[in-house]
């Protein structure tokens, strides 16, 4: 929770000053931890595995909503703050989604997501307790928290 808390006052106080490439220290295999989550959709099991280049974020996903909601899949995108077309983008509807990640500081990074050109969701990522602990925090178009996940490093 003392996480949690530092993560938020970071968010409501992020740099307009942005760092290039990707986060390295993300690489590995991060498992949500529904305990420490806030999450009203109650995203049961959710698995991330990054392999993140400095310029590339790569990561394979598998998550389970519930008995008809599972699956995986695998996805990448420039961390260079510009869109990029992302039809396979998790939870994405649209057939030109795009989706824009930058770096905001050492070890945090903003995503945005764009459905026809239209902002969807933004969700803000954190590295915290010695790079142990991933905070996502998700928000809808109209900047109101919809999830804040709580991932552990599991290598």
């Amino acid at each position: 929770m003392r996480s949690l808390l530092i993560f938020c006052m970071l968010c409501a106080s992020v740099s307009a000053q942005a760092e290039a490439g990707c986060i390295l220290e993300m690489n590995g295999r991060w498992a949500l931890n529904p305990e420490k989550s806030l999450d009203p959709e109650e995203l049961k099991y959710e698995i991330l595995v990054f392999t993140n280049t400095e310029i590339e974020q790569r990561y394979a996903m598998e998550f389970s909503n519930g008995p008809d909601d599972n699956g995986t899949l695998e996805w990448s995108a420039p961390c260079d703050g510009m869109d990029h077309p992302s039809p396979d983008f998790p939870w994405s509807t649209a057939e030109n989604s795009t989706v824009a990640i930058s770096r905001l500081g050492e070890k945090s990074e903003f995503v945005v997501q764009r459905e026809d050109g239209v902002l969807t969701t933004t969700y803000t990522r954190v590295l915290a307790d010695n790079d142990q602990t991933m905070i996502s925090v998700g928000r809808n178009a109209a900047g109101k928290i919809i999830w804040v996940r709580v991932f552990d490093r599991e290598d």
